[in-house]
């Protein structure tokens, strides 16, 4: 039986969105001599290695910048779960420049994973004309408001290229204070989130593979209080096997987001923010959206999913599907 922990969560790891939108403690501008490490980095990359997702640490080498990102590694895990570096040039580096740096950067904090069934290393966010009511379309694909989730890895890092005309502010959440708020306002809802719900692979799956995975939206393991919550595909999982939500697990659901959009913090990802979460303390989403004509202007955000070396210990229940190993997986 899965343990569920029964008292509040302490730190800065708790924070709510009303407290943390005036302190600027979570984000760090890039100044003049960064961005010439940066450049001096990339440069030894392309020389190196010219293929974007071939690149290693050893191939991006990093002054003092190297070691402020070893820091936000641990800012990641162990202060708040989310941290933003400003001003990386996007615009003058065009996106393929851009995604050299931000795989560069990932470099410092873990390795990347694949995001889809095709084994993307470099996602890229932005419409692609699909509808989340097409069951095998995936949220980044299109244009519409996302619900909060975490996604599918330890760290997400999602770069701005270009943002939208209108819309598409991204939005934060911890999802411990969150689990602090139901402990103390509606504790006979955490039994039923601590519970596995079916989790759809929006046609994702391997041929012959079930076509969702299984997972608690809460998990405590070993100290550690991990979350896994994406309502999108858990109303649509759970429909997939012939098991709607009954009324205890909407309930449950409910309570779970509405205490969500009460911390919420939202920010206007600029071109060149790179933005990163971990995955089991925060969830996120972004609101809708509209798009220039120009398919030069359109929104482009790249995302980076990444495995960390000093990830918090997980529950074997607390399974997330793997696709470069085509099935679900708990501690990698």
């Amino acid at each position: 039986m899965a343990s569920i922990l029964t008292e509040a969560v302490d730190g800065p790891v708790a924070w709510s969105g009303r407290d943390l939108a005036p302190d600027e403690s979570w984000t760090y501008r890039l100044g003049a001599a960064d961005v010439e490490d940066m450049e001096a980095a990339l440069a030894v990359a392309r020389g190196r290695r010219p293929i974007v997702e071939a690149v290693t640490r050893e191939d991006f080498p990093l002054g003092t910048l190297g070691a402020r990102l070893g820091r936000v590694g641990e800012q990641l895990e162990t202060g708040r779960g989310m941290y933003v570096l400003r001003g990386i040039p996007a615009e003058r580096w065009g996106a393929l420049e851009t995604a050299r740096a931000m795989w560069g950067i990932g470099t410092y904090l873990g390795h990347a994973i694949p995001q889809n069934a095709r084994g993307d290393l470099v996602g890229h966010v932005r419409d692609e004309g699909k509808v989340l009511s097409d069951p095998q379309a995936r949220g980044y694909q299109t244009r519409a408001a996302q619900s909060l989730h975490v996604d599918r890895c330890d760290v997400v890092g999602l770069l701005c290229v270009n943002k939208a005309r209108s819309g598409g502010i991204s939005r934060v959440v911890s999802s411990v204070r969150v689990h602090n708020e139901l402990l103390a306002r509606a504790p006979w809802h955490l039994g039923m989130l601590y519970t596995p719900f079916a989790i759809d692979l929006r046609g994702e799956e391997r041929a012959g593979e079930p076509p969702v995975y299984y997972r608690p939206i809460f998990s405590y393991h070993d100290g550690a209080l991990s979350c896994g919550a994406n309502a999108t595909y858990i109303r649509s999982g759970q429909e997939r096997v012939g098991r709607p939500l009954n009324a205890a697990q909407s309930e449950a659901l409910d309570a779970f987001y509405e205490t969500c959009e009460e911390h919420t913090l939202s920010m206007d990802l600029e071109p060149g923010d790179f933005q990163l979460l971990n995955s089991y303390v925060t969830l996120h989403d972004r609101t809708g959206y509209d798009d220039y004509d120009e398919p030069e202007r359109k929104r482009h955000m790249l995302r980076l999913w990444l495995e960390v070396p000093n990830r918090r210990p997980l529950a074997p229940d607390f399974g997330t599907y793997d696709f470069a190993a085509g099935r679900v997986v708990g501690i990698r």
